[in-house]
C-alpha cells in the first residue's frame, strides 16, 4: 500500500468510498450516456470510472496510514445488499448526472454507518452533510433541466475504496467489500 502512494511528491490522492455498477449494467449506462450526449455534448466518462460517490476521505501527508484505518472501518461494517435506481438526468454545471427521482433510504443508512465506522476508526472525511446520490455521466456540455430516462436499477452487493489519482483520469481499486446480511 506505501509504494501506491510512492508516486511522487507531486502525485494528488482524492481517496472514496463508493458503489460501482455491475457489469451488465454498465453497457446501459453506457447507452444512455451516448443518447445524451447528442443532445448536450460533454465528455463521457470511461465506462471502468463510473460510480456512485458514498464519502470523499480526507487524505493529507497520511495516506497509508489512512488506508489502512479506512480498510479497518470498511471491514466493520454489516448491511444487506442495497437496491438502487436512477430514472432522471440532469445536465448540471460541467457535468450531467444520472439520479433517483425518490430518495434511496437504503443507500442512506449505509452511508451513515460507513461515516459511523470510518468516525470510530478515526478516518477524518469532508464534511458533506447534504448527500445527493448519482452517476456522473459526462463532463462539459451544456446546461440541462432534470428530464426523466430510461431507469437503471441494480442490486449493489458490494462497495470499493478508490484512489483518484488526480490529473490522470485513473481510479485505482484500494479495496472491495460484500454487502451482506
Amino acid at each position: 500500500m506505501s509504494n501506491h502512494f510512492a508516486r511522487g511528491p507531486l502525485a494528488q490522492h482524492n481517496l472514496f468510498f463508493a458503489i460501482r455498477p455491475p457489469a451488465d449494467k454498465v453497457g446501459e449506462i453506457v447507452d444512455l450516456t451516448a443518447a445524451l450526449r447528442r443532445k448536450i455534448g460533454g465528455r463521457p466518462l470511461r465506462p471502468d470510472r463510473l460510480h456512485i460517490t458514498l464519502l470523499p476521505l480526507v487524505v493529507g501527508r497520511e495516506g497509508p496510514r489512512r488506508i489502512r484505518e479506512a480498510r479497518a472501518a470498511a471491514d466493520s461494517v454489516r448491511r444487506p445488499p442495497l437496491y438502487v435506481i436512477f430514472d432522471s438526468a440532469v445536465g448540471a454545471l460541467n457535468s450531467a448526472l444520472l439520479k433517483p427521482s425518490e430518495p434511496i433510504g437504503a443507500l442512506r443508512m449505509f452511508r451513515e454507518d460507513l461515516r459511523a465506522a470510518l468516525m470510530h476508526f478515526g478516518v477524518p472525511i469532508h464534511r458533506n452533510e447534504r448527500f445527493s446520490p448519482h452517476v456522473t455521466l459526462l463532463y462539459g456540455g451544456q446546461l440541462m433541466p432534470e428530464i426523466p430516462v430510461d431507469y437503471v436499477s441494480w442490486i449493489a452487493e458490494e462497495f470499493v475504496l478508490i484512489d483518484s489519482l488526480v490529473g490522470q483520469r485513473r481510479h485505482v481499486e484500494l479495496g472491495r467489500w460484500r454487502l451482506a446480511a
